[in-house]
Parts: C-alpha cells; structure tokens; sequence
C-alpha cells in the first residue's frame, strides 16, 4: 500500500535554483519507491529564468501536481491578500499570501483524497502545513533545509539566533513548534534552530540530502592543465575575492602553472573587473548558469570542484553542490568557516581539500598542495557519503512514524 503524501513545497517545480534542487530530487526518490505525492508548488507571477518543469525529463511521478502563481509586486490585491493571511494565520510577512491563496486552491484536493500526512519545505509553506493540522487534523511534517526565519539567519546573512521578530511575526515561532515532525539535514542546523524554537528531541529526524550516485563516469584525464570548476551562486555575502587573491599570489609564485578556473552560474556585477585588475582574465571565466541537469553533465571535464562559502561565525549549511560533486566522483576543496558542517565533512575525508575562508593565507597555502598533488598525478579521490545515499535517505522516510 503507498504511503499518500500531500507535499508543500513553493521552491520545487519549475526547477531553480538550490532549494527547489534538493526537493526535486526527493520528490523524485519518494515518486519512485511507493510513495504517492500531490505536489503544491510556486511560480512567481513576474519572473523569468533557466528553469526545467518537464517531470519526464525529471524523472518525477506526481498523483498530482498544481503550480499556484503569485504576485509579489505591491498592490491593492496583494495588500489585501496580506491582510487576509494575518487573520487566517495569526502571523503574516512579505510573500506569506501565497500561503492564503494555496489554502483555497487546496479545496478539491481536500475533498478527493485522505493523506497519511503533510511535507512542508521551505516559506511559507509552514502555515499550509499548520492550517491543515488544526484545521483538518492532519499530521504536519516541516523540513528545514536552511535556518527559518530569515532574520535568524547566521551573520551576514541574517541577524543571528538572537534577533528580534517584528511583533506581527512572533507567532511563527509558535507555528513552527506545532508540527509534528521536524527534518533537518544536519545536526548542526538542527541544534542552531533548537536554540530558538522548542522542539521534542524525539520529534527529530536527521536526514541529509540525496545523492544519487551514478554508476559510470567518464572522468576527465587531462594531466597537463588543471581544471576547477565553480558551480553556483557566488553573489554576496559569498566572497570569491579571497580565493582570487590567493590564485594572483600562487601566479606570483609561479608563472608557469598550468590553470584553468571557471566559475559558471551567478556572480556580483563587480566581479569581472575584480579578475581584470588581478590580471588574470586568461585563467579565469565568469560563465551564465545552466539548466539544472546541463551544469550536472559539466562535472566530469574538471579536476576539482571549488565550494565558497560565506564568512559566518558558524558553517551550518549543506550546500547542494556537495552532493552533486560526489555524485559525479571529482574531489573537492572547500572554502568554508573553519568551524562548521564542511570543515567536519573534511575531518572525515568527504572533502579533500579545506581553507579557512577569512584568511588568504590558508587558501594559498592549499592550492600550492592541490598544484603539487596534481603535477604528481595524486590528486586525492572522492570519497561517497553512504548517508547521503538515496537507499539511505528513503529508508530514513519509510521509518518516519508519526
């Protein structure tokens, strides 16, 4: 008998960036192995971008799919909308009205099918998911791929574990301790959230996010030129200088390295003239994002996969290119805080290559051993996480019992 999921996840379909990554591809686990999912996503009624909605092509098997649109441009209608949501919620914030419109579009849904429970991912899908257990008695499921809310977000990104909530939004705390089960990638996120929001341990469940490893890879065997490869957002509060800086002085060094850098997917509009005045425009390139599955394919031409993280007290994020790397076998080297999930990711040697992000110094000092490992042909191997496997992590949903 298939477990019947109504699933809640505005940043999934189309497919767009690292939020709605990691949905599909659990959407696509579930789908596949005896899980039936109704899906509620979102389209932003004004965007346009590189996305992929074919489920075919995603591989994704929804019983039934809705995209509610929504408006996010001040109006009339949208203010109204907001005002509607404070009182069906009790707590309101900007874009929280899709949550009202989902409500209504939800009618039929309601009516036609008896679901063994409620997924809720990322905003504001947490009010879908706290309406329908109060109102219907529904078991509610909220999973948590970054801190929530955005104020709390980690320094620069947000204003840290103690920051104030505007008085219209301090029953969200409330809400989110409602659900009945809370999935979290990482201990670390989860014990950060659980410093402001009252969750029974028991109510916990850790599962990271999907790999699906791939069986055959024809790896890139190039020996004379090493190639890295970016892959993502390096926008701020991400910081590349740094790793820039460190490939001007190992230039500096040594003239005669052979190095190719690509950084391909979104960046400040400052960045290019930044490569320009190191003079190092004939190393590195700033190349337009891909489609999802396009920027997978690319994986295998490099040496090295490169993740730079932002400067936080703390590392608490899994970034989706981590999974993604694996899945394609190259090694990694991480540009991260020096106390976080990454850093601990190395410490057990899923990672090959760390620096601390706040010191140029320690970037250089590891791109000379990358160079010296790769002109001795021993560049370290990839190394698969088993948690992160897909056997694994639907295991972990098959023995969710709530």
């Amino acid at each position: 008998m298939k477990t019947k999921i109504l699933m809640v996840a505005p940043n999934s379909i189309p497919l767009y960036g690292a939020e709605s990554i990691v949905n599909v591809k659990l959407l696509k686990l579930l789908t596949n192995n005896n899980f039936e999912v109704d899906l509620i996503s979102k389209r932003n009624k004004w965007e346009n971008y590189p996305a992929e909605e074919d489920l075919n092509k995603l591989d994704v098997k929804l019983n039934d799919f809705k995209i509610v649109v929504v408006d996010n441009k001040l109006s009339f209608k949208t203010i109204l909308q907001h005002i509607r949501t404070f009182f069906t919620f009790g707590t309101v914030f900007k874009g929280a009205h899709w949550a009202f419109i989902v409500i209504s579009e939800l009618k039929n849904n309601l009516k036609r099918n008896k679901y063994d429970y409620v997924i809720t991912k990322s905003s504001p899908s947490l009010l879908v998911g706290y309406y329908l257990k109060r109102k219907y008695g529904y078991k509610w499921i909220a999973s948590w791929n970054d801190p929530y809310p955005n104020l709390k977000y980690p320094f620069p990104y947000g204003k840290g574990i103690d920051a104030k909530l505007p008085w219209f939004q301090k029953k969200v705390l409330k809400i989110m301790e409602q659900a009945d089960c809370h999935i979290f990638p990482s201990e670390r996120l989860k014990d950060y959230m659980c410093k402001y929001i009252d969750i029974k341990e028991s109510n916990i469940h850790i599962i990271p996010h999907i790999v699906f490893k791939e069986k055959e890879i024809k790896k890139n065997n190039c020996t004379d030129m090493l190639r890295i490869l970016h892959s993502g957002n390096v926008k701020s509060p991400r910081n590349p200088r740094s790793f820039i800086l460190a490939i001007r002085r190992l230039y500096n060094d040594n003239p005669s390295i052979n190095l190719k850098i690509d950084f391909v997917g979104v960046y400040d509009a400052d960045l290019k003239t930044f490569i320009s005045d190191n003079k190092l425009n004939n190393i590195i390139s700033l190349l337009p994002p891909n489609k999802y599955q396009d920027s997978l394919k690319i994986i295998p031409n490099y040496n090295l996969a490169i993740i730079i993280e932002a400067e936080c007290e703390e590392g608490i994020f899994l970034p989706t290119k981590v999974g993604d790397y694996m899945q394609y076998q190259i090694p990694i080297f991480t540009i991260s805080p020096k106390n976080g999930l990454l850093n601990d990711l190395y410490q057990n040697n899923y990672i090959q290559y760390f620096s601390d992000n706040s010191d140029v110094g320690s970037i250089y000092d590891e791109l000379k051993s990358i160079v010296i490992d790769f002109q001795n042909n021993n560049l370290k191997k990839s190394k698969f996480n088993n948690s992160y496997n897909s056997s694994h992590v639907l295991l972990s949903y098959q023995n969710i019992n709530i």
